[in-house]
């Protein structure tokens, strides 16, 4: 890669570049093990390509639309669609026998616990790639492992019947002139809603333009990295990991757009549904938790750097983050606007 004039990420070490003459990023190449995806200008593909052919073993290549890591790539007039559908398809339940079902209470023998685990593994995997819906879901499932029971089983193949029920296509499209983009962080946390009583929380990260057009970057949902005391806490850490993300992103685009990691660094945008949590971010009275103050702290420091452009409330309705962080959430308005590719903030 180097010996072509690429250039190695310094944010991302499986992701290299390439400038033109006048400085300007003409081709980005990511590998996964021996997996190879790239875009570029015509001169980046009749020129730096080929020569990596020559170096590299290719088996296929493929163009427009095609399979990569077990996800769909469909081109449409320049829009890129991204689903796993034939993946899903194969995704069966966990068979039990009628007598074994009914004993919902019962422990998991050997061989059924290895079944639950490599399903979780694959409703998780399927869930981070092209379904945010059922993060938490899959988040959920995971941390029942340890003392899973007959209607753990019941619930992984309820979440498989459900992954199989709706096909889900994410749309990446042309948002807007540079100077409209912007990063939108949707950050939720649920206090207290995992089965050992651990708070769950969850971001969404879209690039928006003009008009509230977006395309998905990516989305998360955890149990929150310690005990908290409060809604209020739930939703700041929440946050603070949104946004920890959001800036990695920043600097990942202004390198992959003009080389330099701190040249074109986009704002970012930060929606929550806790009034309590904007309030405290915009005030100069202290909240009452003293370790919170930091995270707060932290996150004020942000906004008066201009890392962070705005804070916005939204309802709960509107918090598109919201089924990333409880059982039962509806993923509609999530899968509305992932459908429609736009999201009005305000």
């Amino acid at each position: 890669m180097l010996s072509t004039g690429g250039k190695l990420s310094q944010v991302d070490p499986a992701v290299f570049y390439w400038l033109d003459q006048d400085c300007s990023v003409t081709g980005v190449l990511a590998c996964h093990v021996d997996d190879f995806i790239w875009g570029g200008s015509q001169t980046f593909a009749t020129t730096v390509i080929p020569h990596l052919k020559s170096v590299f073993q290719v088996g296929r290549e493929e163009h427009d639309n095609f399979c990569y890591v077990g996800i769909e790539f469909i081109t449409v007039d320049g829009t890129i669609l991204m689903q796993q559908e034939s993946y899903i398809k194969n995704l069966q339940p966990i068979h039990m026998d009628s007598s074994r079902a009914v004993q919902r209470n019962s422990p998991l023998c050997g061989i059924e616990a290895d079944q639950l685990r490599s399903k979780i593994g694959q409703i998780v995997w399927v869930a981070r790639q092209s379904r945010p819906d059922l993060m938490f879901d899959g988040c959920n499932l995971a941390s029942n492992t340890k003392h899973a029971t007959v209607q753990t089983i019941h619930e992984a193949n309820k979440v498989v019947r459900k992954l199989k029920s709706q096909q889900v296509t994410l749309k990446f499209q042309h948002v807007g002139k540079d100077d409209s983009l912007k990063l939108v962080v949707f950050s939720d946390a649920s206090l207290g809603n995992l089965t050992d009583g651990g708070t769950q929380g969850g971001h969404l990260i879209v690039l928006m333009g003009e008009g509230g057009i977006f395309s998905p970057i990516c989305w998360q949902s955890k149990r929150i990295r310690r005990v908290v005391r409060s809604t209020l806490a739930g939703e700041t850490l929440a946050l603070a990991d949104g946004i920890d993300n959001a800036i990695f992103l920043a600097t990942l685009f202004s390198e992959l757009t003009t080389g330099e990691t701190k040249r074109h660094i986009l704002p970012v945008v930060c929606v929550t549904d806790n009034y309590s949590l904007v309030d405290a971010l915009k005030s100069t009275k202290s909240v009452t938790e003293k370790r919170l103050r930091l995270e707060i702290s932290s996150i004020k420091e942000l906004i008066q750097a201009q890392r962070i452009q705005r804070i916005l409330w939204s309802t709960t309705k509107e918090q598109l983050a919201d089924c990333l962080t409880e059982k039962g959430a509806s993923g509609l308005v999530l899968l509305q606007a992932l459908s429609n590719g736009k999201w009005q903030l305000e």
